[in-house]
């Protein structure tokens, strides 16, 4: 037995655990990744990341080649009964990003790309240690571990996160926790498999609902995952893939024929949410803090934004730049998300998925008229793409955000900061691109037209921000296009489109967190307001 401290332990090294790490890393801040398996699994399971989700991992370089390994998925083609209702298309609803699809790619792809991304920083995941117990006091935690050959370890930590899924052990330490809900009714049957006279889109998946329901998610390479609901009793007998193709010609006719499946099994689902992310020195994330059907597609993203908001609140807290109570803003923030995407994601699968042979009867007969009526509005898609992208995410609630008084931009604190191309010597880029994960940045828009601050203004802002900048926050300057640039003024908004996201034309300031949430938005002229709230 050997002692060993570190200022973070994290416990489970999937998706939300090593987004974690990637976020403490870009702090510098000391931390342990451990997890009880030996070797990652080499099964699909869950197969979409949002275009939020792909915005948060560009922070920390360039993503294009994780979204290459995948499908990019325009929307979704709904099936009833066996014959074609409606398509719905997500592409164009989103302007204001440089990732408005889906990716739809194997957790097995989302594993490898995160740890390629860690290893940079010279961290990995450490197999093979299983936690025994946690014990917390008023200073941190101890956890017992215990490694294959019996060898017994000791890990002190300022504060340990369970992203260990939804048996979480560090749920479990915690006292005051408890994970509410329960299971669906329903029999799931789930196949990765190849598709031979294939007549399904590969850049959309397919919902089928009739007797039963239904998805098909193309993946690469020629092969597709199914997934289906099984009407009546649970049946105990493994499924085969004759049982998929039978729902799959049932369901979605003419589809292809599959083949060389890859991977069967069963499963039931939950539904659970625990009632608070925080309890003293322990934090649960990801599926440790939510379980829930995969409606909508939300579960390994919200827990790889639940680690984005946390890695960065963390770092703040252990360098002493925040008390210790600023680590109650991720409860506040990330379970009302979570609730929410309980709730909603509840909604989705009863209706998607109810066994009950009346409301079957009636949802069918609802869908034949009224989807199609329903998609046919893009205000309506539109909001529903801001849900299951997650771009409508705010934290505008928050106590640790805020907005300055006579503000009306489109854009206030606790908002998603929006994206679009800007320009300096003649090489254009995404905003975002400037938004690194390790810090804050300021960004100070002239504004446009008459409304548009003269260069003196903006320095004069920059120079009093210095006096106050204690978060070593990067300063941006924005000017409005004037169909030139000039270098040592910053950036031109090409186009003056990030003006527009913000809702903006008047010189105005944002104050942007690391994980790219504003968390203070004002005109110039008020530009005090945040130099007293950094105080």
């Amino acid at each position: 037995m050997y002692n060993i401290k570190t200022d973070v332990l994290i416990v489970g090294g999937g998706p939300t655990g090593v987004t974690l790490a990637l976020e403490l890393a870009v702090q510098g801040i000391p931390f342990r990744i451990v997890d009880k398996d030996l070797q990652r699994s080499d099964k699909s399971r869950a197969l979409a990341i949002q275009p939020r989700t792909l915005e948060l991992l560009s922070r920390h370089g360039d993503v294009r080649d994780f979204i290459s390994r995948g499908n990019l998925s325009s929307g979704t083609t709904f099936y009833l009964n066996g014959k074609k209702a409606v398509d719905v298309d997500i592409s164009g609803l989103a302007q204001d990003t440089a990732f408005p699809l889906i990716l739809i790619i194997s957790q097995v792809e989302t594993e490898e790309y995160l740890d390629e991304c860690l290893a940079k920083h010279g961290f990995g995941v450490e197999r093979g240690l299983e936690a025994q117990s946690i014990v917390q006091d008023a200073e941190g935690a101890t956890a017992k571990m215990t490694r294959p050959d019996g060898i017994e370890e000791i890990i002190r930590a300022k504060y340990v996160v369970g992203a260990d899924g939804a048996h979480s052990c560090v749920r479990r330490a915690a006292t005051g926790l408890v994970f509410q809900g329960a299971a669906y009714p329903q029999d799931f049957i789930l196949c990765d498999t190849s598709i031979r006279h294939a007549n399904i889109p590969w850049n959309r998946f397919s919902l089928c609902v009739g007797k039963g329901s239904l998805a098909v998610f193309p993946l690469k390479d020629g092969t597709c995952r199914v997934v289906a609901s099984r009407m009546g009793p649970k049946q105990s007998e493994d499924p085969k893939l004759e049982d998929f193709q039978a729902m799959l010609d049932q369901l979605h006719p003419g589809a292809g024929e599959l083949y060389n499946p890859t991977w069967i099994t069963q499963f039931h689902l939950h539904h659970r949410g625990v009632n608070g992310y925080r309890d003293g020195r322990l934090f649960v994330a990801g599926d440790a803090a939510h379980i829930h059907s995969p409606a909508g597609a939300q579960g390994m993203n919200t827990g790889i934004q639940d680690s984005i908001n946390l890695g960065w609140k963390l770092a703040k807290v252990i360098r002493g730049q925040r008390p210790d109570s600023f680590l109650d803003s991720y409860d506040r923030e990330r379970r009302p998300i979570g609730q929410h995407l309980l709730e909603t994601s509840d909604k989705m699968f009863t209706w998607g998925c109810s066994a009950n042979p009346f409301f079957v009867t009636f949802r069918n007969l609802l869908f034949t008229w009224v989807l199609p009526w329903f998609v046919s509005s893009r205000s309506r898609r539109v909001n529903i793409y801001k849900f299951i992208s997650e771009f409508g995410i705010s934290y505008k609630d928050s106590a640790v955000v805020t907005t300055a008084s006579g503000y009306s931009g489109k854009v206030m604190g606790g908002d998603r900061v929006p994206d679009h191309l800007i320009r300096s010597s003649g090489k254009e880029k995404h905003f975002l691109e400037l938004m690194t994960p390790e810090t804050y940045h300021l960004v100070l828009f002239a504004g446009t037209g008459a409304s548009a601050a003269a260069k003196g203004d903006l320095i004069e802002a920059q120079s009093e921000f210095e006096d106050h900048n204690l978060d070593r926050a990067k300063v941006h300057t924005i000017l409005g296009d004037l169909g030139d640039d000039d270098v040592a003024s910053g950036y031109t908004d090409v186009g003056n489109h990030l003006h527009e996201e913000f809702g903006i034309s008047k010189p105005t300031y944002v104050y942007i967190r690391p994980d790219g949430y504003v968390e203070h938005i004002g005109y110039l002229k008020d530009f005090k307001e945040l130099l007293k709230w950094l105080q």
